[in-house]
């Protein structure tokens, strides 16, 4: 009997140890599996575990991963592929359409009939048009690949809205328009790109300028963060979804109308994320806001 006692009592005394150390391969395959999940590691899962089916389960779950990290490889290189080509393919096209622009411009300043300057007239709007689809391809192509960073400096906020704005009194006159600018007292300071923040504006001002019915308004606040206001009366304001608006190719019944590429403000959300800052866009009635945060 007490043979019997010991013999159980050894018995249980295993199999507690195997339970303990089958909890503790299961915490140790739990918190690996939580590092590869977050980013904090990229190895494999270790599978010297004392338990068979666990090896076998650990296995598995590697060979999984591995499958994963390679498709993640040729997606990130099809993706390089494609930017690359983009790119080339618009660069090749800019030579030709800017010698075809250039001739229609020399037959429209011939001896012609007026319905052939008209025609004339047609033809160039399509093909400057299609000048800046290529050229905002390839300059989507450009910037969104990891090779174009940021050269952050302390940049005058104030100023280069201010020079912005002046750049494109002529456009703003042409289409009857005239901006509000508030600006703080002491000129504001950023820790950003000036370039990029020079072409983020530039961009926004072309869209304001499409689309502003009314005034617009441009009022930079700095407070624990810098924040740019854009704020413009729109005309079809139920064909425009905030949600959307920075998403590539998105373009509204309006925005085709007046010849979009859709590719405007999705650089700018390009760029914005380049420079750390953040973009919304709201809606209210029929006023259509974007903010800008550094």
């Amino acid at each position: 009997m007490m043979y019997i006692v010991v013999l159980l009592t050894v018995m249980l005394a295993v199999l507690m140890f195997r339970l303990f150390s089958l909890k503790r391969q299961i915490r140790n395959v739990t918190k690996q599996m939580v590092e590869l999940s977050s980013g904090t590691i990229e190895k494999k899962l270790n599978i010297s575990l004392i338990d068979k089916n666990l090896n076998v389960l650990t296995a598995e779950i590697n060979k999984n991963l591995t499958k994963q990290r390679e498709l993640r490889i040729n997606m990130a290189r099809s993706g390089n592929h494609l930017k690359e080509s983009i790119a080339n393919i618009s660069h090749d096209l800019r030579t030709p359409l800017t010698s075809m622009i250039g001739y229609l411009q020399l037959l429209q300043k011939g001896a012609i009939t007026p319905e052939q300057r008209e025609q004339i007239g047609i033809v160039l709007r399509k093909g400057h048009h299609l000048q800046t689809l290529i050229k905002s391809f390839y300059e989507l192509a450009v910037l969104d690949s990891e090779e174009i960073q940021p050269k952050f400096k302390n940049v005058n906020y104030s100023n280069v809205i201010m020079d912005s704005v002046v750049e494109n009194a002529a456009m703003f006159e042409e289409r009857g328009l005239h901006p509000q600018i508030t600006l703080p007292e002491d000129s504001v300071f950023v820790w950003t790109d000036e370039d990029m923040l020079r072409r983020i504006l530039q961009n926004l001002l072309d869209n304001a300028a499409k689309y502003a019915t009314g005034e617009i308004r441009i009022t930079l606040l700095k407070n624990s963060k810098t924040e740019l206001i854009m704020t413009n009366m729109i005309s079809t304001p139920k064909e425009v979804d905030p949600a959307r608006l920075f998403d590539r190719f998105y373009t509204s019944d309006v925005s085709r109308s007046v010849g979009s590429t859709g590719l405007g403000l999705s650089i700018v959300k390009i760029l914005i994320d380049k420079i750390r800052g953040t973009i919304s866009a709201e809606l209210s009635g029929d006023h259509l806001q974007i903010k800008i945060v550094l």
